[in-house]
């Protein structure tokens, strides 16, 4: 555990108890602060022994020396939550879980990993290779363990941190040796005020790195290039790199296949070599990468067909991105559209046979889709995934039951895990129904 030694007899209110609230209260409460737990849902069974449960209005306000609030809960757009609004005309400051971890100030190098898509990918990347190296590393923040909860790999080490846009915004003490923002697409904009606090939000990382580390960007563009223009005045160094800097041994792995998975290796390998990996060695990790969970994860095979969990595809760039690295595709989408709708995805068709389409977005993306390719509006996600599998059953060659949703889960799932679990239990039961290995060849 990373823990805030300087936090000592600071009383700290904790809202939101999720992973990341209860990591923090945790690691505070292990520091010797007094801690005060709050959460407008659901209170865990099992609290962290010596915090208080209390209601945020309850708190002794004018003793609070600061505020963690989750990452699920507005602190200004589109509303602020009314204790962030106290916390704020109290001048108390409002913080992120991640800045408890760093508050704790490890002896590692740190790593931080931010961009609209492919952090997961890219954070869990670097840290396998880094594993397969035989270097200590610590991985989490945004994907895995919270970061409070990650024990310090000491000098010779590496922390690798996922960074979401609004874990950035509220970690004013963040440091990192090596910072990547992979690319920035319109996503959450109502949680920043627009796209130009989205992108403020994400340049934070930038000023995050130490004046001897690196910055690494990848899809060169307008807007990239501006990134990088704010460095030029930094002495820390500034690169751009792109998919055709990836090695081939990538393709060895199942897990990065996609023009995009190439650029996310190639992010990956300029930072491993910076922290003094080989190519044999980093040409090993990739090849040996199994991939995550809910992104494009082959869950089963039924004959020909492939079925590939691509649940974490939540925006139209990321969907898009899925559909460009898989032929003969049998697609899956729909939920809680974002604000650009299909975005992207809806010009990224040339290997979609057909599209069916779930969840409260499912006729506004059929509307997007008109003309371009066959489509059916489903109830829910079992009906479409069987109805795809008997079409593509049907056609009698290679296919790819693909979901990749460009949207949002929270209209008919908890969260876009859930949502995958489910597309696999399915997926699984539809291809044992035909005699093949529910299991799939890399699930």
């Amino acid at each position: 555990m990373l823990v805030p030694h300087n936090m000592q007899d600071k009383t700290v209110g904790v809202l939101g108890l999720g992973r990341s609230g209860i990591a923090a209260a945790n690691a505070l409460l292990a520091a010797g602060a007094v801690v005060l737990l709050s959460d407008d849902h659901a209170v865990p069974k099992t609290i962290p022994a010596g915090a208080t449960i209390t209601p945020w209005a309850d708190w002794p306000w004018q003793e609070l020396d600061l505020m963690v609030i989750s990452p699920g809960i507005p602190h200004l757009y589109p509303e602020p939550h009314p204790a962030a609004t106290l916390a704020r005309n109290a001048n108390i400051p409002i913080v992120s879980e991640i800045e408890i971890a760093m508050r704790a100030k490890p002896g590692a190098r740190i790593v931080g990993i931010t961009g609209t898509n492919g952090k997961s990918t890219t954070t869990a990347l670097i840290g396998h290779c880094l594993k397969k190296a035989g270097v200590p590393v610590a991985v989490g923040g945004n994907i895995g363990d919270a970061a409070c909860l990650l024990s310090d790999p000491g000098d010779d080490g590496v922390i690798v941190l996922e960074l979401s846009s609004y874990q950035l915004e509220t970690t004013p003490s963040l440091r990192v040796d090596i910072a990547a923002v992979l690319n920035i697409t319109p996503d959450h904009l109502d949680r920043h005020g627009g796209m130009d606090g989205y992108i403020a939000a994400k340049a934070r990382l930038l000023d995050a790195v130490d004046a001897s580390g690196l910055v690494v960007l990848g899809e060169e563009n307008s807007l990239m290039r501006r990134l990088a223009d704010q460095m030029k005045s930094r002495a820390a160094s500034c690169q751009f790199v792109n998919a055709a800097d990836a090695p081939s041994s990538r393709n060895a792995s199942p897990a990065l296949a996609g023009p995009h998975n190439a650029e996310n290796s190639a992010v990956a390998t300029c930072i491993l070599r910076h922290l003094g990996l080989s190519d044999a060695m980093i040409d090993e990790g990739l090849a040996s990468f199994a991939g995550l969970a809910h992104r494009m994860q082959l869950v089963a095979n039924a004959g020909p067909i492939a079925f590939v969990n691509d649940s974490k595809a939540t925006n139209g760039e990321a969907a898009a991105k899925s559909l460009m690295a898989f032929d003969n595709i049998f697609w899956i989408a729909g939920g809680l559209a974002k604000q650009d709708g299909l975005g992207a995805a809806a010009h990224a068709l040339d290997h979609v046979n057909s599209a069916y389409l779930i969840g409260s977005s499912a006729d506004s993306f059929a509307a997007a889709l008109k003309g371009k390719c066959p489509t059916s509006t489903h109830a829910d996600l079992g009906t479409a995934t069987t109805a795809a599998f008997a079409d593509a059953w049907a056609g009698g060659s290679a296919a790819t039951i693909l979901l990749a949703p460009a949207a949002a889960s929270f209209d008919q799932f908890e969260n876009f895990a859930v949502r995958g679990d489910t597309f696999t239990r399915i997926a699984r039961k539809l291809a044992s129904s035909v005699g093949n290995d529910p299991g799939g060849a890399h699930a």
